[in-house]
């Protein structure tokens, strides 16, 4: 499986914000990252990997802040890519850059 399509009403996409033990902030402050306990509660972002049709407010390979939890267990494409169904009223902003990028 390689290609899945949105159906309408829906967002697809990828988590970018992935948990990998510890993070670091722009400002360089090394952050625990865990999803077992409560400093792993924080909204996630996700690059869009397909929009549905009525979506008209974010498009393909923009990012989106979502809500902690608010996305689906996700299904796996291949080896590298786990897609997520977000629940649409929990994103909370969208973003034309990867904002996890150093710059």
């Amino acid at each position: 499986m390689d290609n899945l399509t949105a159906l309408k009403g829906r967002i697809l996409a990828e988590m970018i914000d992935k948990p990998d033990g510890l993070r670091t902030t722009k400002g360089g402050i090394i952050l625990k990252d865990a999803d077992n306990d409560t400093s792993g509660i924080r909204p996630r972002w996700f690059r869009v990997y397909s929009v549905g049709e009525d979506i008209d407010w974010v498009s393909e390979n923009q990012y989106l802040l979502v809500d902690h939890g608010r996305w689906s267990n996700g299904v796996k494409l291949n080896e590298n890519t786990k897609i997520y169904l977000l629940d649409n009223k929990d994103c909370l902003m969208i973003s034309d850059e990867n904002p996890l990028e150093e710059k």
